[in-house]
């Protein structure tokens, strides 16, 4: 594996160690108790505050940390989180909602809150791992943030599940802050592509009595976001073969008629990727949240500590989405087409005369109802007596979200077409424009309508009806239940066994659920009727502006979410429920048990810590399995439960070596796991009856395991200022990969079995993560100063594609100035590609590099009250994903340039 040198100038790393458990001890606040003391908040505080927890901690750790109570540095955790050194985003829908930590995918990180679990539910926007054991940054609000800490080196005192890194995100506690503080913000934000703007606010009051026994802390939250996510996209990519494939004698190839073409000239062309079902997207959104977050602590006595939290969210993540394209055509309407490169680059097609069934076109329009819940409680005891430090923590955690319901309608067109891509470039011209809203057809003679199947024909009370369907209303499509019921113990005792300090020792039981659940419903028509006759509207043609789309398959005619149910309603005249979908339901009960004991110690320069932590994990998945006769219409499907067991020891280290006055060395070795996704577990399965294949999980894989190693050097050679440098190596086994194998399944459109090829997850990938990261902060002159961090990460895998999510390379800068009542930062971040999956017909789709560049400036009119202006995303970065190779996109978008204005009052 080879490395190239790099060098920089780079980053805050603001460790810490917290939770209320001690085995996250919080440091002591930064405000003070001093009534006439003023004090000293801002960016160069918290980073200095930072660096000096850095230099105490017991592990390699980064954080981020608010400025002030209410003061995140960014509107969104993920965002701040992305400043640190081998943290990477994922912004495929503008704002960071996952994060890639050392080079490994989101669902091998782990997050906490207060040291606790926190269920998840996703909106559908991420349909491809919506029951992962990742989290979704957006949710959290800022203001009731202290710090957010990345553990990267391992303890036996945390938790098991991730490879990459822990995330811990720390609260503000009513008995650590100064009584009566409030904090308030409020204010608005624009997104440029949108052309729309909304309001965001959040407060937070904190109290307690002189005594410091008993106070209480509340904060609530309102966030509303504006996205209209505009692009191209290519469903999937075929061959020059299925073009000449029938293709007429007319036909002509690179200006040359079929018939002349030569051997060479024929295989060339057959090779070339042609770019089917290429639309044109967009997809609008209006994002609300609103969160409270209390915390209780009652102090009765010197050496106890009760404290009671609660964290409820709920968000409204509706959307309207739509999408016009070209259908994959086969040679037998080819006219003419164009290659280069590999490529074919444009291809034109004859459309369907008048009065002939069939469709060339489609048109989309779908509005989906999402609501999102999250609700956790905690109760956690502190308790004192004598030497020993004992604390418990107990709580609960559940949350919920899909589509419920989910208006499907689509049209049809039987135009001629001519259509392409090579690059970022992809071209749809029609025969008439796809504004022209009288050429979206929902009537059955696009496609020649047809009787009922055998199935709906039966749920239909043996009625036949005939027409087309145009869409369907499913109640619930992919609704997920995420919860999990915890309680925990730990103890801590000092001791004096030569270089060992303090032993630490404890448990924690953990019972998890998750399940997906998906409702099928069909809407059919046989009334005759276009766009035309609907209140559709034309998109804006701006929306398309950069991202290389060309011909009049922009800007169209579509419709927006009450012309969707109108039409629905109106012209839907037979609508047949399918019920629950067997097939596609799945749950999983995950029972951990795990201990751990822990030795702390310190002897001349070196100090740190050794243990071992104990995991059971017990899986039960719950699934449907279908069974046939000959001659049955239906499948029997039986309830199928799986369990699967099994134990982990996983031993780790961390030495500590203080080299110098401002010199610390670190080393860590562990071994670690992370559990696999819950819908990789369960034994579902989704099939595809007219292609024969499908794909569900499998309750027998094992977990990720890993041996983890890390070092680092740190060098802080000035007040406020350090430098950095870390290696990382992660040897990853029971790596998941996708195997295909014949099966036996039951086929719906014959009613018969038939021979499906069906991919499922099996252990047996290997991984080596290799890399390292250089951060530093230093203060310059005037009030200026500059963080940065640039990371370098590897993989050997036996995935020919690399591991999903690792970018090789990430870059962040952050220069700032903070002189008397004014402050401004501005932050660049930079990733390199990443492979992101398999798409169909098992391509390998990458994400191209990506930019952010973000800006903040705030002004404090008094010592509570301050302005703050911020923009992000202003290089208005296309981000852009291909299928092999770079010539070949598969979706190209823009989320748009957001700029907000907000006051903050604190006292």
């Amino acid at each position: 594996m080879a490395f190239s040198r790099f060098a920089y100038l780079a980053s805050t790393a603001l460790v810490a160690l917290a939770t209320p458990a001690f085995a996250q001890e919080a440091p002591a606040p930064t405000t003070t108790d001093d009534a006439d003391t003023i004090t000293v908040t801002g960016i160069r505080k918290s980073i200095a505050d930072s660096i000096a927890t850095k230099r105490d901690a017991g592990s390699i750790v980064d954080v981020i940390s608010a400025e002030d109570v209410g003061k995140f540095p960014d509107a969104n955790v993920a965002d701040s989180l992305a400043r640190l050194p081998g943290v990477t985003v994922d912004r495929q829908f503008g704002e960071g909602e996952e994060l890639s930590i050392a080079g490994v995918e989101p669902a091998l990180n782990r997050l906490t809150v207060d040291g606790h679990s926190v269920a998840s539910a996703d909106w559908g926007g991420n349909p491809s791992d919506r029951s992962s054991r990742t989290f979704n940054y957006s949710l959290l609000s800022p203001t009731i943030i202290s710090q957010a800490v990345v553990y990267k080196t391992p303890e036996a005192r945390l938790q098991e599940g991730a490879i990459g890194a822990s995330v811990d995100v720390v609260t503000r506690k009513p008995l650590d802050l100064k009584s009566g503080t409030i904090a308030a913000t409020a204010g608005g934000e624009y997104n440029d592509r949108a052309k729309r703007g909304s309001f965001r606010g959040s407060a937070l009051y904190s109290w307690h009595n002189a005594d410091d026994t008993i106070g209480f802390l509340g904060s609530v939250s309102y966030d509303k976001e504006q996205l209209s996510r505009a692009g191209s996209a290519v469903y999937w990519y075929r061959t020059g073969d299925a073009l000449l494939a029938n293709a007429p004698n007319t036909a002509t190839i690179n200006g040359k008629n079929i018939t002349a073409l030569t051997a060479a000239e024929r295989a060339s062309f057959s090779s070339a990727r042609f770019a089917s079902f290429l639309a044109r997207e967009f997809f609008k959104q209006e994002r609300e949240r609103i969160g409270f977050s209390g915390a209780v602590q009652a102090r009765p006595t010197d050496n106890l500590t009760v404290t009671a939290t609660g964290l409820f969210i709920r968000g409204n993540y509706d959307n309207v989405s739509n999408s016009a394209y070209t259908y994959g055509f086969e040679g037998s309407r080819l006219i003419s087409a164009q290659s280069s490169d590999g490529l074919v680059t444009s291809a034109t097609f004859a459309g369907i005369p008048t009065g002939q069934a069939g469709a060339t076109g489609q048109l989309d329009t779908n509005y989906r109802r999402t609501r999102l819940k999250n609700d956790s409680v905690t109760l956690l005891v502190d308790w004192t007596p004598g030497d020993w430090t004992i604390n418990g923590n107990v709580g609960g955690t559940k949350a919920t979200g899909g589509k419920d319901p989910e208006y499907l309608l689509d049209f049809r067109t039987q135009q001629g077409f001519t259509s392409g891509a090579n690059g970022q470039n992809t071209v749809v011209n029609w025969a008439k424009p796809a504004s022209d809203p009288s050429m979206w057809l929902s009537n059955f003679t696009a496609v020649g309508g047809e009787n009922l199947g055998a199935q709906d024909l039966a749920r239909n009370g043996g009625q036949q009806f005939f027409g087309r369907q145009i869409g369907g209303i499913p109640l619930q499509s992919g609704f997920t239940m995420d919860q999990e019921k915890f309680a925990e113990i730990n103890f801590k005792h000092p001791v004096e066994f030569g270089p060992i300090k303090e032993i630490l020792f404890g448990g924690r039981y953990v019972d998890h659920d998750n399940k997906q659940t998906t409702y099928s419903n069909a809407v059919f028509t046989n009334q005759n009727f276009t766009l035309a006759d609907l209140p559709y509207y034309v998109l804006p043609g701006g929306l398309y502006n950069g991202l290389g789309v060309s011909g009049n398959g922009t800007p169209y005619a579509t419709l927006d979410k009450d012309g969707i149910i109108a039409a629905l309603a109106k012209y839907g005249n037979k609508q047949i429920d399918r019920g629950f979908s067997f097939n596609e339901f799945f749950g999983v009960n995950e029972k951990i048990a795990a201990a751990y004991a822990q030795a702390n110690f310190e002897t001349g320069k070196f100090r740190g810590n050794v243990g071992v932590r104990f995991a059971h994990t017990s899986d039960e998945a719950k699934f449907y399995t279908a069974s046939n006769r000959a001659g049955q219409l239906f499948p029997i499907y039986t309830y199928t439960p799986v369990k699967n067991d099994y134990n982990r020891l996983l031993p780790s280290a961390n030495v500590i070596y203080q080299a110098g006055d401002d010199v610390v060395l670190r080393a860590s070795a562990a071994k670690v796991l992370a559990r696999q996704r819950y819908s990789d577990l369960a034994g579902s399965l989704s099939l595809d009856d007219n292609q024969l294949s499908g794909s569900g999980g499998n309750p027998a894989l094992k977990p990720y395991e890993a041996t983890n190693y890390g070092l680092s050097a740190e060098w802080y050679f000035a007040p406020a200022s350090f430098l950095a440098a870390e290696f990382f190596y992660r040897d990853i086994s029971n790596y998941t990969v996708n195997q295909v194998n014949n099966e036996t399944q039951f086929n719906v459109l014959l009613a018969r079995n038939a021979t499906y090829a069906v991919s499922r997850p099996v252990n047996g990938g290997t991984a080596q993560v290799t890399g390292f990261s250089l951060s530093g902060n230093t203060n310059l002159i005037w009030g200026f100063g500059f963080q940065g961090s640039y990371t370098f990460a590897d993989a050997e895998a036996s995935l020919a594609t690399g591991l999903p999510y690792l970018s090789r390379h990430t870059l962040q800068l952050s220069p700032y100035y903070e002189n008397g009542p004014f402050q401004a930062r501005v932050s660049y971040n930079r990733r390199s590609k990443y492979f992101y999956r398999f798409g169909r017909q098992s391509s390998q789709d990458y994400t191209d590099a990506y930019r952010q560049l973000d800006a903040q400036i705030s002004y404090a009119l008094t010592e509570g009250v301050s302005i703050t202006a911020q923009a992000s995303n202003l290089l208005d970065e296309t981000y852009y994903q291909y299928s092999s190779t770079p010539n070949a996109p598969t979706s190209v978008y823009k989320n748009g340039r957001v700029f907000s204005l907000n006051a903050t009052f604190r006292m």
